[in-house]
């Protein structure tokens, strides 16, 4: 996908038992604000889009909106609704203005993303949607980069599938290697507009994932919660069924 940043489909991904996840049904991207025509085509026409969830803030989504796609159900969830001073939008990381400071913005989003009641809820609507789509069509959930909201909600959605963790982190530090022109050109950008070297340093380390910000959230996770299945049982209320029906709906031959 030319015009998606960060674009890609889990389908291929083993898990525990050695079942395979289904291609062209659980996608991962950034944002949609700049899909050419050619790539709309093939995600409704060779995907078969049936849903988009939207994990950005509402003024994100003000100042880029996703493209339409035809025939194609649209979800917004706001993992940061209700979280005041964080978050991980391109606005959000320009206002870190030295490296150390990055990286312990990027551990305490995780940390908030872990045991916040309003991020907790956004995750279990994430949850529930990708539950929503037909069993003939792919669901598809971004953020604005495709890193960190979504990051997490493919981490809990590999969990339900009983992905191996080490399959998990793998998925997620893919995002470096795909989003480098995306990253050089906002880079260039902020240099051209005269941003200086320290903030452009610190903004280099928040555009990229590291595998000590998924450690963080899974380390307040078991802290917290007791482990990753009773986060998702207790603390989003994602119900052995429901988890079942993820396994139904995702896993190729699961039915």
């Amino acid at each position: 996908m030319e015009t998606i940043t960060n674009f890609r489909d889990l389908g291929g991904i083993k898990n525990r038992e050695g079942q395979v996840l289904a291609g062209k049904k659980l996608l991962r991207s950034g944002e949609l604000s700049k899909v050419s025509p050619q790539d709309q085509n093939e995600l409704v026409e060779n995907y078969r889009l049936g849903k988009i969830t939207d994990l950005r803030s509402s003024q994100e989504i003000k100042e880029r909106p996703d493209e339409h796609f035809k025939n194609t159900d649209y979800v917004h969830i706001d993992i940061f609704k209700n979280v005041k001073g964080q978050g991980t939008g391109l606005d959000d990381f320009k206002q870190i203005f030295s490296p150390d400071t990055a990286r312990n913005y990027m551990k305490e989003t995780y940390r908030t993303m872990a045991v916040n009641p309003s991020a907790q809820e956004g995750f279990k609507k994430v949850i529930e949607s990708a539950l929503s789509v037909d069993s003939n069509k792919s669901f598809l959930f971004h953020c604005f980069a495709g890193k960190d909201r979504t990051g997490v909600s493919a981490t809990l959605l590999l969990e339900i599938l009983n992905v191996p963790k080490e399959t998990i982190y793998k998925d997620y530090l893919a995002t470096n290697a795909m989003r480098v022109q995306e990253n050089d050109e906002i880079i260039a950008k902020a240099i051209k507009e005269g941003t200086d070297s320290k903030t452009i340093e610190a903004l280099k380390i928040a555009l990229t994932v590291d595998a000590s910000y998924l450690d963080t959230f899974y380390q307040m996770v078991n802290e917290e919660f007791g482990g990753i299945k009773n986060y998702l049982t207790n603390e989003l209320k994602i119900t052995s069924n429901m988890q079942n029906e993820v396994r139904s709906l995702y896993l190729a031959n699961s039915k």
